[in-house]
């Protein structure tokens, strides 16, 4: 894929190189100098130092051509500036970091729809090593939430069918994975397997106590 990011802070530079590392093309666009030298010769990512607020900037990153439109620059007014330009550029996919929760709305009405707030994932990640510390990791979305869970013995859902663990109204069982197979339904939860699952936002509760009920030990 060819990904365009505009801003090298911390979150751009480690998405950057991520994305990079995975074979993906990736451009980022920064007004500092130093910042994209360093990026550009320790890894396979070109840098463009700019202003990504000009239309010439973003036209020079090949922004048309991208999958993907990443805005992690300075400030949310800045993030939501940068996005509209690219969306009128035809990027489809425009994701943006929004540092307040407040302007959330903001960026929704102008058809930014795909937000991280930094600060928030990181206290979602920090609750849930505190309270499910079976959740190895998780995917927050407007609507619902994706949880990963690695089985371990003491667990009650060892030796048990998917079907058997009768999953409440908005909680679903996607896959259990064991090695490289995905297991049908009848097949039994084994230490060392991996399950993902996802609860619907408006039967949260009912979610947690699911989880708690066959994946917490003692």
């Amino acid at each position: 894929m060819y990904i365009v990011i505009a801003g090298l802070s911390d979150i751009g530079k480690n998405l950057a190189e991520l994305l990079a590392k995975e074979g993906n093309e990736v451009v980022v666009i920064d007004r500092d100098p130093a910042k994209c030298t360093a990026i550009a010769e320790d890894s396979d990512v070109t840098a463009i130092t700019g202003d990504a607020g000009q239309k010439s900037t973003l036209e020079e990153a090949r922004v048309r051509h991208a999958h993907a439109f990443v805005a992690a620059a300075g400030d949310d007014s800045e993030n939501l500036m940068i996005c509209m330009m690219a969306k009128e550029l035809g990027v489809k996919t425009v994701i943006s970091l929004v540092d307040e929760a407040e302007h959330a709305e903001t960026f929704r009405q102008a058809g930014i729809n795909l937000q991280v707030n930094p600060d928030m994932v990181a206290a979602k990640h920090i609750y849930r090593l505190i309270t499910q510390p079976y959740v190895k990791d998780f995917l927050s979305f407007e609507k619902a939430e994706i949880f990963e869970i690695e089985i371990e013995e003491g667990m009650k859902c060892v030796g048990r069918t998917v079907s058997e663990l009768a999953t409440p109204i908005g909680v679903k069982v996607l896959v259990v994975q064991r090695g490289e197979k995905y297991l049908g339904e009848d097949k039994e939860i084994r230490p060392k397997d991996w399950l993902t699952l996802i609860v619907n936002r408006e039967v949260a509760k009912r979610g947690t106590d699911f989880m708690n009920k066959w994946f917490a030990k003692g």
